[in-house]
């Protein structure tokens, strides 16, 4: 009865000891914009805490570098209801973009936890109208899996998920397959001469 009372002490406070790193799930960023805003919301979803230490924030990520501790289980900018912090979009790593990584922060000493999930912001939106924004067709559009990009100086394709992560890079040719993928929305980041555009895909 001693031992099996011991090992149950023990177990509690591996789970207690080990269970404070439990990381963040369910990232969602949305960088959209909106003439003439630049709009971005960045939320995740509250870790388990069942078996945790006390759960004191969140540290925010841009690449290896500390962006700000927050309390918060969101961040955005949206010029449009008179928030325009676009600051956080300002951040440039040498390929020109950063991923997004939010770290629980357990207990007075600040101990993290891993991070299971992570987005890409590639900086400030700029918006791509007129001619250029016009030449851009990609269909057919929703789809069910095969699709055709056509814009004069196209470089590359990135095709990203919800949550602004890269599912595909297509660096020759103009057509695009998400046939092996779920369906849902994606968004096409289109590398031209004259500067990158966004389409958005509904994959049916």
């Amino acid at each position: 009865m001693k031992k099996a009372v011991l090992t149950l002490l023990i177990f509690m406070l591996i789970i207690q000891a080990f269970g404070q790193l439990n990381p963040i799930n369910n990232l969602y960023w949305n960088h959209t914009y909106e003439n003439p805003n630049n709009c971005f919301a960045l939320s995740w979803e509250k870790p388990d805490t069942s078996y945790t230490d006390t759960l004191i924030g969140y540290n925010i990520y841009r690449d290896t570098s500390l962006y700000r501790f927050t309390t918060d289980r969101s961040f955005s900018c949206n010029p449009c209801i008179g928030d325009t912090n676009t600051s956080f979009c300002d951040f440039i790593n040498i390929l020109g973009g950063f991923t997004i990584r939010i770290k629980a922060v357990y207990n007075s000493s600040g101990i993290e936890s891993g991070t299971n999930d992570s987005a890409i912001c590639y900086g400030i939106a700029i918006g791509m109208n007129g001619p250029i924004k016009e030449d851009l067709k990609v269909f057919p559009n929703p789809t069910i899996g095969k699709l055709k990009v056509e814009i004069n100086g196209l470089k590359k394709i990135l095709v990203l998920n919800e949550v602004g992560a890269i599912v595909l890079e297509i660096n020759t040719g103009n057509e695009v397959d998400l046939s092996d993928f779920a369906r849902g929305v994606y968004f096409l980041k289109v590398f031209t001469d004259n500067g990158i555009l966004t389409e958005k895909i509904v994959l049916h």
